[in-house]
């Protein structure tokens, strides 16, 4: 199985220089990186082209015009470049536990796509590791909220899976057969703002039954303070897209993946 990991980013090069050092320490790496870049600047690039030069894989930097927040937009035309069979999905403020591909790897299967958990960084360890970056936060460290997602257990995971029936899900911890994202078209790009845009995408998926699978103790992440970007004047508007997209029980989004795919936009 090849696995893409994708990593959406937006001017934030510290957050993303920590994030692509947790890349490099993997113990499984991934087939290739894809940095869904949503606009930023130079120096974001220059992170890019330092990593590159010490990846083991394949790196594409996939970057669109700052037209404002149009997330569900460059992790599309990201999964249209995507060469593995696997995607798994993370966002550029992430800090990856050392066996984070290797357990989205174990746990994938057919029919399902994968939700993962986080932890949070305070702003003081999220300093520490900018300037740091071989910083790996631990279940005890100072400075992490909800540290029992920082626990890694196989054996607790596994548990997790066949007790709890809730689903709980963040659009920076995830991953799918690459198949099931081109069956319902992607993310909707309808969703521009802040919000909703993963969530209309799991709603899709379940719709085409695919089921969601729960983990925990396993794939952690650690999320970095950034102070927050939410807008409750675009989640308004996102939330009644969402809304309609459950009452019709829609599988394909409307504007999505299809013409990055078919070669009628060039990326």
């Amino acid at each position: 199985m090849k696995v893409s990991l994708i990593i959406s980013t937006y001017n934030s090069p510290r957050a993303l220089e920590a994030c692509l050092h947790s890349v490099l320490v993997q113990t499984q790496r991934p087939y290739e990186v894809l940095i869904a870049d949503d606009g930023s600047t130079d120096s974001t690039e220059s992170v890019i082209k330092r990593f590159i030069d010490k990846a083991n894989c394949k790196v594409t930097h996939v970057w669109q015009k700052n037209e404002g927040f149009r997330l569900a937009t460059i992790r599309n035309k990201a999964i249209a470049q995507a060469t593995g069979d696997y995607i798994v999905q993370i966002d550029g403020d992430i800090l990856l536990h050392p066996d984070f591909i290797a357990d989205h790897a174990a746990v994938a299967k057919r029919g399902h796509f994968v939700c993962g958990s986080r932890v949070l960084v305070d702003k003081e360890l999220t300093q520490r590791i900018y300037d740091t970056p071989t910083i790996m936060p631990r279940p005890w460290s100072y400075g992490i909220s909800n540290r029992k997602n920082a626990v890694r257990s196989p054996l607790l995971c596994s548990m997790i899976q066949l007790l709890s029936s809730s689903l709980k899900y963040r659009g920076c911890n995830m991953a799918f057969w690459r198949s099931d994202l081109l069956a319902v078209n992607g993310y909707d790009e309808s969703y521009t703002g802040w919000g909703c845009e993963d969530h209309d995408l799991v709603a899709r998926l379940v719709n085409h039954r695919i089921k969601p699978l729960q983990i925990r103790h396993r794939a952690i992440c650690f999320h970095l303070w950034h102070p927050s970007s939410k807008s409750s004047d675009t989640f308004e508007r996102n939330n009644a897209l969402l809304e309609q997209t459950r009452r019709e029980r829609r599988i394909r989004s409307l504007d999505g993946l299809d013409k990055y795919i078919h070669g009628k936009i060039t990326i």
